[in-house]
């Protein structure tokens, strides 16, 4: 099974917004008849096929139609972070630990009732009250919120510039529909009161149907007058056929050979985007020998065709990952000029002997000897069902192999694979790295050692347990910094242990599985167009349904 892309945080971010100055930008769209054109239809909702009504903003569970109905107060874009502003028209720090929105004016309610600054720190309030909805960590890093007339204001507990991103793609709910829920954790939200472009129209448990939201403040920008959203079998196999029939505008599968069993079905009509969502890396267990070594590291590194490992895991479909960390070219802004070939990574054979014998191990009757005398062994752990990653691991067992290291591979179930990850009692594990748009947050996310917890103590994030004060500060000095010049310093900082230290070997970008038709509507993400990912099941759908227009 192809998944979507993991990350190390499913939230996403965006790039550090420089102090004093607003950093979003417009959905500069033709406006489209108030009316709407047709009915869009959207792949996604796990149904098998029965549907669960709920449309709890909150909740892990909700469907992902809640995505057109509730709004946040901007989107940033988890390729390079650029703003999409909604319920807000942008933001400002007025120091490194003060955030401050200036709220869009005359906004109303599906219901009619107007929104407010009250609405926005009600929520706010809402996830400080019920902590288990507070699911972007806000009250970790906030101290406490403020709303009055058109602004709302943030004040962090310590300066950490980044995190602007959660505080903005928090949902915000209605005051005067929530107030009275007794248990917003359990609440299914079945009759939504929203500010976005589609309201609820009707469910059933095989299909549901969003509505134009005739009282949204642009819906002369909303092209559908409705929005489908028919369950999605379990089974992959079926999946695929339903798309490459035509039954979707917009759908999110991974298929082999995508321009013979979708596009030329229809070539005139179907279309694909498979950017890169994430980075897809080999983790070594950072507590264990040789892994702890920096030198066996880059021998396991150098001794990696990372072209050969993507045409094995995608089909080609995307290629090899710089070392640096970001993901390119999307963030090439970020890139350190002075990492060569761009972090990429040339395979050598003579190279990686070169390290390995720096880490005690030599080349002996085709084993990798070390000074114990014994061969060096790697057991690579991946759920058995993500087909990228296996194919990938297989690879890099067998180039490993080559240069004499004995890998075997341990494909459980995700939850066993997930215990062993977050526990630390892994050899090696396959994972995802980056994905945010945000170098702070990919970083952060995979090298800050408050995340490195002992063996066998879970931990959410830098899964190897790496550890290194020089990063740790350089995090600090980027969470806090305001200044471009500033920030480009300390990422520089993070790239290169990223290329010199090899926390994590890197090895191909994953994508996102972007499939559009556009006889009914037009506008998709694209590669010349790359405002977003293609992915229907985050927030990026509120962007793309925003930007549509109509076909004919």
């Amino acid at each position: 099974m192809k998944r979507r892309t993991p990350m190390l945080l499913c939230a996403a971010a965006t790039t550090v917004a420089l102090f004093g100055t607003a950093a979003c930008s417009g959905s500069d769209v033709k406006s489209s008849s108030s009316a709407g054109s047709g009915t869009l239809t959207i792949q996604g909702d796990a149904g098998n096929p029965t549907l669960v009504e709920n449309f709890n903003p909150f909740a892990s569970t909700a469907l992902h139609g809640q995505f057109l109905m509730y709004e946040p107060l901007e989107i940033p874009s988890p390729i390079d972070g650029t703003y999409t502003p909604f319920l807000a028209t942008g933001y400002k720090f007025t120091n490194p630990t003060t955030l401050v929105y200036t709220l869009r004016p005359n906004v109303k309610w599906s219901d009619g009732q107007a929104f407010s600054a009250n609405d926005v720190t009600f929520t706010f309030n809402l996830l400080k009250k019920f902590p288990a909805l507070d699911t972007r960590g806000i009250w970790a890093q906030v101290a406490s919120v403020s709303g009055a007339g058109n602004t709302f204001t943030v004040t962090f507990k310590q300066p950490n510039v980044p995190f602007a991103a959660q505080v903005a793609q928090v949902p915000i709910v209605a005051e005067h529909a929530w107030s009275s829920v007794a248990d917003p954790v359990k609440y299914t939200d079945t009759k939504p009161v929203v500010t976005g472009p589609f309201t609820l129209d009707t469910f059933a448990p095989t299909q549901y149907k969003l509505k134009k939201n005739p009282n949204y403040w642009q819906a002369d920008k909303v092209t559908p007058s409705e929005v489908a959203f028919p369950a999605q079998a379990s089974n992959q196999a079926t999946n695929q056929l339903d798309v490459t029939s035509g039954k979707f505008d917009w759908a999110y599968t991974f298929i082999p050979d995508v321009k013979n069993t979708y596009v030329n079905r229809d070539s005139a009509h179907n279309t694909y985007w498979f950017p890169p969502g994430g980075t897809i890396g080999l983790f070594l267990n950072l507590t264990k020998a040789p892994y702890d070594n920096v030198s066996f590291r880059k021998g396991v590194s150098e001794s990696l065709n990372r072209t050969t490992i993507a045409q094995k895991a995608v089909n080609g479909y995307l290629d090899q990952a710089s070392m640096s960390g970001l993901i390119l070219p999307n963030l090439q802004k970020w890139l350190d000029p002075s990492i060569p070939n761009s972090g990429n990574i040339t395979q050598s054979a003579s190279q990686a002997q070169q390290d390995f014998a720096a880490a005690g191990y030599h080349l002996t009757g085709g084993k990798l000897i070390g000074s114990n005398g014994k061969q060096a062994t790697m057991t690579i752990v991946m759920p058995g069902n993500f087909s990228d990653w296996v194919a990938a691991a297989k690879e890099v067992a067998t180039e490993l192999g080559q240069v004499g290291i004995k890998v075997s591979l341990d494909e459980p179930q995700y939850a066993q694979y997930s215990t062993a990850t977050q526990g630390g009692t892994f050899d090696a594990a396959m994972g995802g790295f980056a994905g945010s748009g945000d170098p702070y947050t990919d970083f952060n996310n995979g090298l800050n050692s408050s995340f490195a917890a002992a063996v066998k103590t879970p931990t959410v994030n830098n899964f190897q347990r790496f550890k290194d004060p020089s990063v740790d500060q350089a995090l600090g000095a980027l969470a806090a910094a305001t200044d471009p010049s500033a920030q480009r310093n300390a990422t520089f900082a993070l790239e290169q242990v990223m290329y010199n230290q090899v926390p994590v070997v890197l090895l191909y970008y994953g994508g996102s599985w972007g499939l559009f038709r556009d006889n009914h509507f037009t506008g998709w993400p694209s590669a010349q167009n790359p405002y977003t990912l293609p992915t229907n099941y985050t927030n990026a759908m509120l962007v793309v349904a925003t930007r549509l227009q109509s076909a004919s």
